[in-house]
């Protein structure tokens, strides 16, 4: 049955074709009438023409009289011809749009068609394995003929083209599906002939797949973009198709260096440049395959990636922009992304243990490829810095060492109890971390330097793979060897790299040009920067581990400070990058070091967070000075964070005993940190009202939320000590209610008296009114302290009777006050408030006091309650005289 369906489809794909060409040749017949017959209409004349031509002429209008002089000569009469009008060109017919049935039946059906014959080809083939039904060389000769049988009729078709064209498509495409088909056929023969049946060797092999492949070539030239893309295709998955029980990688590696150059060659020839880049990603992913097929054996994948490296390097960058000056050259973002997958390839294929001593020579082979590339051509320069990407990836996943047996094992899988990251072959892997990112860094400021006019873009590359690249090889290299222990050896390499940076941007001043040539200002910049870069990261070798963050901080504080001597404006963003990277590192160790930062106050978090806020202020003016961009808001908002986390990490270091990570969580804490951001509220709004500016802004704002929820939630309700229990810490008067709830009440309110000229009124009354509710949340916790001692619970302790009174004489004398304020300033919310805190007063004497005091209480409660509502009442009669408005009534 298969065998049926195997023949039957091809065979039904032909008889389509041949009855759709007769088809054709009729509709052409009748084309060609219609054509006819239309243009005989338009060229007949008209009846009103007739009409026209015979009726008199109209009478010509009199002409006034001019003076002789100036009249002009007569013009001569034309003279009368038999020489009938020439009419006009014929409109040519537009064909109309090919709708659902027309494409289906002549478009669609021919192309799977098409691939109907490659298919039934190669599954023809596969039965005939299968089933064990000729010999190999039958099968194969068999396949060769089909292969033949195919091109040449898509040949013959198309010196014929102009009669069997199909209506209303082009009529090269059936001739270029019966070729692709038949390349495709004849790939899948010679690779079965050589990797199922070995009856030819590799050097017959390669002869013959070049001869297809060359013919392919050739062929799609001819036949359009359809056979190229088709013959491509078929070509890449004819291995999958034909498989074997005993697979070859040289085999396929073979294979698909002679498919791809075809592609490259047409690519080149009729400037297809995605058939270009359809080749190298193709070959691109056979790399997994290759490496995977023997597990123990990666050389082929090896040679694999450098010989398919270096063919899309010359094809898709070297041949197409050798001849465009480096002033007019632009980044080839495609070309880029493939030579940078090249390079994470590499990476990948090196962190294997199976490439044995070889490894070196691989990544030192791939990175001269993409590095040659870079430098040849400035529109690919990206590959320079995936030259840098590769050494310092390939340091950094080098397989490592173990203890047992010397064989090396691979860093991410690894068997038994290894624990260490050592590099493998420890030597070899040093000198390669010497060689390779100096090779980088050396080239790539040359090419930067005798180049003239390079767009920004271009040279910011060449600059990144001189400066970065060499950094993070460093690094690399100084984790895997150290593991990120101190390191004399290593801080001595970070000085001489500091040292190299230095005289390179001596050498690139002594040119000249950085005045006139941006890309040499950029190259300066990024030396000069490099070389702070180097000298941190010494001192971070040397030093504790939580110096790297102070190192990276005052990096990036030198960075600035040569940004504003040097004027270049890509070093801005450097400032930028290495305080997200000071803020990576943070978060990656809030502790800094990784455990107990030290004593309280002069500890590692002073250090680690203190210093980053103080170098990023200090960058931020330097910054400024040449104008307040993005950059220099970042810095700043960089270094408000940073100073946040240090007063954070210390409430917590000292309410923790050194545990600033501790779950714990009290209401002194929580008042603490409302403190903090009620601080860095009115900080940075005095900062908004002296230069608006929206870092100021919105970080006023978010400081002021921050501050309501930790009062609102926190200490009014999760964490009050009057329904959790806990203990208040300190004396009667003196104790941990002051940090917790007044400060936050006195903070709360200077915010609101901050904000009343400057912020719209309803952040000022809820400023004002967070201060009034933390503020009387103190006093009532105070109160109840003196009673009852540390222990508050509202549900384990009553209230006794001198506290209830206390609590009625606590609201009077707060509404007096607040009311002697109001009166004073002439503050209406504050005699609101009053009024509110009387009022109070009022319904807790009249409500709770008279329920639960009795005798002297009792009188006195109500005493007190009437002897200041008659004051206050005094009081607001002599306001109400003394204004303006009411001085008459007195």
């Amino acid at each position: 049955m298969a065998a049926l369906i195997g023949i039957g489809t091809p065979v039904a794909a032909l008889l389509g074709l041949i009855f759709a060409m007769r088809a054709r040749r009729d509709l052409h017949r009748i084309e060609l009438r219609l054509d006819r017959l239309e243009t005989e209409m338009r060229t007949a004349p008209r009846p009103s023409d007739l009409a026209a031509e015979q009726a008199p002429a109209p009478a010509p209008e009199p002409i006034p009289a001019q003076p002789a002089e100036a009249a002009p000569p007569e013009p001569e009469a034309p003279k009368p011809t038999s020489v009938p009008p020439i009419p006009a060109t014929a409109i040519q017919p537009v064909p109309p749009r090919q709708g659902f049935e027309e494409k289906l039946g002549s478009r669609w059906a021919v192309w799977v068609g098409g691939v109907a014959l490659a298919l039934g080809g190669i599954f023809l083939v596969r039965y005939s394995i299968d089933q064990n039904l000729l010999t190999p060389q039958t099968r194969v000769a068999l396949g060769i003929l089909f292969a033949l049988a195919l091109i040449g009729a898509g040949e013959w078709m198309r010196r014929r083209a102009s009669r069997f064209g199909l209506l209303g498509i082009p009529s090269a495409n059936v001739p270029s599906i019966l070729t692709a088909a038949g390349t495709c056929t004849a790939f899948a023969s010679a690779y079965a002939a050589y990797a199922l049946y070995g009856l030819i060797g590799p050097g017959t092999t390669f002869v013959l797949l070049g001869l297809i492949a060359v013919l392919a070539m050739v062929a799609s030239t001819l036949h359009g973009p359809t056979l190229a893309a088709l013959g491509l295709l078929g070509a890449m998955g004819s291995p999958l198709l034909v498989s074997s029980d005993r697979p070859q990688p040289w085999a396929l590696v073979i294979y698909l260096a002679f498919v791809v150059l075809p592609a490259y060659g047409v690519a080149r020839l009729r400037f297809w440049r995605w058939l270009a880049l359809a080749g190298s990603v193709g070959v691109l992913l056979w790399a997994a395959p290759i490496f995977f097929i023997d597990g123990s054996n990666v050389l082929p994948a090896m040679v694999h990636l450098v010989l398919q490296a270096g063919l899309a390097a010359v094809f898709l960058a070297i041949d197409p922009y050798r001849h465009i000056p480096d002033t007019e050259a632009r980044i080839d973002r495609a070309a880029s992304a493939v030579l940078l997958a090249f390079a994470f390839a590499g990476i990948v294929v090196t962190s294997s243990v199976y490439t044995g001593d070889g490894r070196s020579v691989f990544v030192a082979a791939m990175v001269l490829v993409l590095l040659a590339a870079g430098i040849r051509i400035a529109s690919i320069s990206t590959a320079a810095t995936s030259a840098a990407l590769l050494a310092a990836g390939a340091l950094l996943i080098w397989p490592l060492a173990t203890e047992i047996g010397g064989e090396p094992e691979n860093l991410f899988y690894r068997s038994g109890d290894v624990f260490a990251v050592r590099p493998y072959a420890l030597d070899t892997y040093l000198v390669l971390g010497a060689l390779l990112p100096t090779v980088i860094a050396g080239t790539s400021l040359l090419r930067l330097s005798r180049s003239q006019g390079l767009r920004l873009p271009v040279a910011a590359w060449y600059a990144v793979a001189a400066s970065v690249g060499p950094l993070l090889a460093l690094v690399a290299a100084y984790w895997r060897v150290t593991e990120f222990e101190r390191s004399l050896s290593f801080a001595l390499v970070a000085g001489v790299l500091a040292l190299a940076f230095v005289l390179a941007s001596q050498w690139l001043m002594r040119g000249g040009r950085a005045e006139e040539d941006s890309a040499i200002r950029l190259g300066l910049g990024a030396t000069a920067s490099a070389a702070l870069g180097a000298v941190a990261l010494g001192l971070t070798f040397t030093l504790e581990k939580g110096m790297l963050t102070v190192a990276f901080a005052l990096m990036a504080f030198g960075n600035a400070w040569v940004a504003n001597r040097i004027a270049i404006p890509a070093l801005r963003y450097a400032v930028g990058v290495i305080g997200l990277i000071v803020l990576g590192r943070l978060i990656w160790d809030p502790t800094i070091v990784g455990g107990d930062p030290g004593p309280v106050i002069v500890n590692w978090l002073l250090w680690g967070y203190g210093v980053p806020a103080v170098a990023f202020w200090l960058a931020s003016r330097l910054l400024e000075r040449t104008g307040r961009d993005r950059i220099v808001q970042f810095t700043e908002s960089l270094s408000i964070v940073f100073a946040v986390f240090l007063v954070f990490f210390e409430i917590r270091h000292a309410l923790h005993a050194g545990d600033p990570l501790a779950a714990d969580f009290s209401f002194l804490e929580a008042g603490l940190i409302a403190t903090e951001s009620l601080a860095f509220a009115i900080l940075l709004t005095r900062l908004d009202i002296r230069r608006a500016d929206p870092v100021y802004r919105w970080g006023s704002l978010i400081f002021k939320v921050v501050s309501f929820a930790l009062s609102g939630i926190g200490l009014l309700v999760i964490e009050n000590p009057l329904l959790t229990n806990d203990a208040i810490t300190g004396g009667i008067l003196f104790n941990s209610l002051i940090l917790a709830y007044l400060l936050p009440s006195i903070l709360a309110g200077g915010l609101a008296y901050v904000e009343r000229d400057a912020r719209p009124r309803y952040y000022v009354i809820a400023s004002a009114t967070l201060s009034l509710l933390l503020q009387w949340a103190y006093v009532a916790l105070e109160i109840r302290r003196v009673f009852q001692g540390p222990n508050l619970g509202f549900f384990w302790r009553r209230f006794t009777q001198g506290e209830q009174w206390s609590y009625s004489v606590a609201l009077l004398v707060i509404g007096i006050a607040l009311l002697g304020f109001g009166i004073s300033r002439d503050n209406r919310f504050a005699r609101i408030a009053s009024a509110v805190y009387l009022v109070l007063a009022v319904l807790k004497v009249f409500i709770i006091d008279l329920a639960n005091l009795d005798g002297v209480m009792r009188a006195l409660s109500f005493i007190g309650l009437g002897l200041v509502l008659i004051g206050i009442g005094l009081v607001y009669q002599r306001f109400l005289v003394r204004r303006p408005g009411n001085a008459a009534i007195s």
